[in-house]
């Protein structure tokens, strides 16, 4: 079996932004999937609207979703010497419409 046609496994890793994502590039393809993408997928939203252009995965801001009796913090929290972005479970992300994520996050909201 030629080197290209080898199975290979995705490799999870950081986008340099602090996002987590899959690569998996076997039989020739650079295929990318994010967590976030994955995790709004595991939270029942349906794949077709996760891939698509009129859609994002958007982070929610965690005092939405943690039921925390204190202040929680503003994204990015510092985990050890890393700063994480988001959290990435089926429950801090929502489908959004794209140009409406957009539009939120062009007016500094800090939330993905």
């Amino acid at each position: 079996m030629s080197k290209s046609r080898q199975r290979r496994r995705p490799v999870i890793h950081d986008n340099g932004n602090g996002y987590q994502r899959a690569r998996c590039r076997a039989c020739g393809t650079d295929d990318l999937v994010y967590v976030h993408q994955l995790c709004a997928i595991a939270g029942g939203a349906d794949p077709h609207d996760v891939f698509s252009d009129l859609y994002d995965v958007h982070h929610r801001p965690l005092d939405e979703w943690l039921d925390l009796d204190e202040d929680v913090p503003p994204a990015p929290i510092k985990v050890g010497d890393l700063l994480v972005p988001a959290i990435d479970t089926p429950e801090s992300v929502e489908v959004t419409v794209r140009w409406d994520h957009r539009k939120e996050n062009l007016r500094g909201v800090a939330d993905d």
